[in-house]
This record gives C-alpha cells, sequence and structure tokens, in this order.
C-alpha cells in the first residue's frame, strides 16, 4: 500500500476497534461498524455528487482557461475569484475539497487555492442564516468583519511563500 494517510486510518480503526473489543466484546465492534455503515450511506449520495461535480467541472473547464483565470498570471483577479467561488459554494469537505483537487490539477496557483479553502470555510454565505439563527447578528457581523481579510491575506502569504513548490505540491496530490 502506498497511501500512508490510508494505513493511518486503517491503522486507528483497528486500535479503536480492539479498545472497543476490551470495553465491550464483539458487541461493541459490531455496534461501531454498524454505526460507521449508517453514516457511509448517509453521506455517500453527497460523495457521488462532488465527485461528479468535480469530474465534470475537469470536463467542461480547459486546464488553459483555469490556468488563464486562476494560475500564477492571475494575480489579484484569482484571489477575488477564489473568495467569490469559496464563499457561495455550498456544502462541506465532501463538496470543496473535490473541487479544490481538480482546480489544483488543472493549473490553479497555491494563493488562489487556500484563498478558495479558507474562504469556504469563514465566509460560507450557506451557513450565515443559521449563524444568525443561532448566534444572532450582532454576533455573526462582528465575526464575519473580523474574517474578511484572512483568506485574502493566507492566500498572498501562501503564493509569496511557497507558490514556487506548487509543481510539487501537483505532482504530490492524489490522481
Amino acid at each position: 500500500m502506498k497511501d500512508h494517510t490510508t494505513q493511518v486510518l486503517i491503522g486507528v480503526a483497528l486500535i479503536l476497534a480492539t479498545i472497543a473489543w476490551g470495553r465491550g466484546g464483539a458487541a461493541s465492534v459490531f455496534e461501531g461498524l454498524v454505526t460507521g455503515g449508517r453514516i457511509l450511506l448517509s453521506v455517500t449520495p453527497l460523495l457521488v455528487a462532488a465527485f461528479l461535480i468535480a469530474g465534470l467541472i475537469q470536463a467542461l473547464v480547459s486546464p488553459e482557461v483555469v490556468t488563464r483565470w486562476l494560475g500564477s498570471g492571475s494575480g489579484w483577479r484569482g484571489i477575488a475569484l477564489a473568495c467569490v467561488g469559496g464563499a457561495l459554494i455550498p456544502g462541506g469537505p465532501y463538496v470543496y475539497y473535490p473541487i479544490a483537487a481538480v482546480l489544483l490539477k488543472s493549473g490553479a496557483n497555491l494563493g488562489v487555492l487556500i484563498t478558495f479553502i479558507t474562504a469556504k470555510n469563514l465566509w460560507s454565505i450557506s451557513r450565515l442564516p443559521i449563524e444568525v439563527a443561532l448566534l444572532g447578528p450582532d454576533l455573526t457581523v462582528i465575526r464575519f468583519m473580523l474574517t474578511l481579510i484572512i483568506p485574502l491575506v493566507l492566500g498572498i502569504v501562501a503564493e509569496l511563500l511557497f507558490g514556487r513548490h506548487i509543481t510539487a505540491i501537483r505532482q504530490g496530490a492524489p490522481s
């Protein structure tokens, strides 16, 4: 097995199964496996949709277009587009990480990718209604205003410090 992440996750699962066995025997291990299976079944439609979207983006948007709009020559335009894209894209990590992977493989620069992921986590428009409902508009506005420049700054800093390594990063990413 070449993928170390998979090896680590299998190791953690085996350790947790051993602990569950020690605490409650086979019934405890079985309960954990059933719960894990239910979670897998519940997120499978989302995963399938996210990977289909990522694949369709790759098929519909040429690497030349990605490079022109989001590549090393895109400058502020690429960072701004990544901010908007990150803020507007719905869903959790199952949705936006496959899209980020497609952008990485298609020629987006490092600053754009960091901006996109950070904007998704900090500016998610789809999360704002629940945030306002649970925390109130005052706290939501304060939180949003305090995080307003973070995706921009992180994208710029990432590009300045590590942007020259994007080819190695692309080569190290899973296919």
